[in-house]
């Protein structure tokens, strides 16, 4: 299939997938601010979905990655080349992709953070209080993309999304990150909201950039630490059938649910980690057949406020080796990548089990055999303890259940 004179990947649902990240903001209060309304009135909103923790920089790796192996602050980091991405799922099929990130000096820039002539941040790499130090973009910190020029020159900035706009050549993959004062992080809410809506409103209003596209407008994370890690997410571009725009979906959803539908989506292989057993979002498997997990679930009990123990924890005592993948898992495209496969091996114990179980440091991944996956496992839940976004206990087997509901919007 041939798009604006590139070759196209035909896709199930959707032949194009582009996705733009706001930072910091509770549901509760984003639902309620009229751009952000205006826009929902043009698609789905995502009324279950959550962050996987704090801060920021974990939640974009996750979405790339499958996991954020334990990963609780935002300097910078590093996951080894035998770590796999979507990046290496999109290479099995030869699907385009790119990160856009608003003021990034160049492409492939891996500097921590780039000012403007005012001396202001523009684009940064991670962020500590006080200091311009937040991680931006979810590929950089990955080997197999860092150390790989090709795919670092995929990096690139808001300039060349013009073009590619104007070119009809954009990817079929486009990871877009504003910079600090439009995506909220430096400025407020609003600021946030109304940058959005002017920016995305002409694409929505361009055939070109609709056309067979799939747009998931969300946040990193919320806001409020002590809360349930709920944040505002909008599906919209063509790929949203008219009779389901401003509708809502009540279905569980995190980060883990982008990769998992890009799988679902493309007939991708997966990544043997948290990305089997995410739920597909439900436009996307009305389409394709894919069966969620429809069990019933209180989604009031889901708490993924602070990070488990991992690999990237800041804390040495926290600190584990990065875990196996599941290699034995089918997803919702297919078994795991090959080269997975090849690097990994099986037999050893991992968390994953493609049960679509959530996890926080109260509720830690529980390691067992590699063993193959069912579809839709049955969903238990354990009832929520005390203390916020700190509990301690297990959550059992959590979620991936609820039915889309065709609703008014807010």
């Amino acid at each position: 299939m041939v798009r604006g004179g590139q070759d196209y990947v035909p896709g199930k649902a959707f032949d194009r997938f582009v996705t733009i990240w706001l930072e910091n903001q509770d549901f509760s209060a984003v639902s309620q601010n009229s751009d952000i309304r205006s826009l929902a009135k043009s698609g789905i909103l995502l009324t279950s979905f959550y962050g996987l923790t704090h801060p920021s920089q974990p939640n974009y790796i996750a979405s790339v990655g499958g996991d954020y192996f334990g990963l609780n602050h935002d300097d910078v980091v590093r996951l080894p080349t035998n770590v796999s991405t979507v990046v290496d799922l999109f290479d099995t099929k030869g699907i385009s992709w790119k990160e856009y990130m608003e003021d990034v000096p160049g492409p492939g820039y891996m500097g921590v953070i780039s000012l403007n002539d005012e001396g202001e941040t523009d684009y940064v790499r991670k962020h500590k209080y006080g200091l311009p130090t937040v991680f931006r973009g979810p590929l950089i910190s990955f080997d197999s993309v860092a150390n790989n020029g090709t795919r670092l020159a995929n990096i690139v900035s808001f300039n060349e999304f013009e073009v590619d706009l104007r070119d009809k050549t954009l990817p079929q993959y486009s990871h877009l990150t504003p910079n600090m004062t439009n995506d909220g992080h430096d400025t407020s809410l609003s600021f946030a909201a109304t940058w959005t809506k002017n920016f995305l409103t002409p694409l929505l209003e361009d055939p070109s950039f609709t056309n067979r596209t799939l747009i998931l407008l969300t946040y990193d994370e919320s806001k409020t630490y002590t809360k349930p890690n709920k944040i505002v997410s909008i599906l919209l571009g063509d790929a949203v059938p008219k009779n389901l725009r401003g509708t809502k979906d009540d279905t569980f959803y995190t980060h883990y649910s982008i990769l998992s539908t890009l799988e679902n989506n493309f007939a991708l292989p997966n990544l043997g980690r948290y990305d089997v057993g995410a739920n597909v979002f439900d436009v996307v498997a009305k389409t394709t057949g894919h069966q969620n997990n429809n069990s019933a679930v209180d989604k009031s009990k889901v708490d993924l406020s602070v990070s488990y123990r991992g690999y990237l924890n800041s804390k040495a005592s926290d600190r584990l080796p990065i875990p196996y993948p599941n290699t034995l898992l089918l997803g919702a495209g297919g078994p795991v990548l090959d080269d997975i496969k090849r690097a990994w091996g099986v037999g050893q114990k991992t968390p994953y089990d493609g049960s679509g179980r959530v996890f926080d440091k109260g509720h830690p991944p529980i390691y067992g055999d590699m063993v193959q996956n069912t579809p839709a496992p049955a969903a238990t839940v354990v009832p929520k303890s005390s203390g916020g976004g700190r509990r301690e206990g297990s959550y059992g087997v959590i979620v991936c259940a609820a039915v889309m509901g065709v609703l008014s919007v807010f």
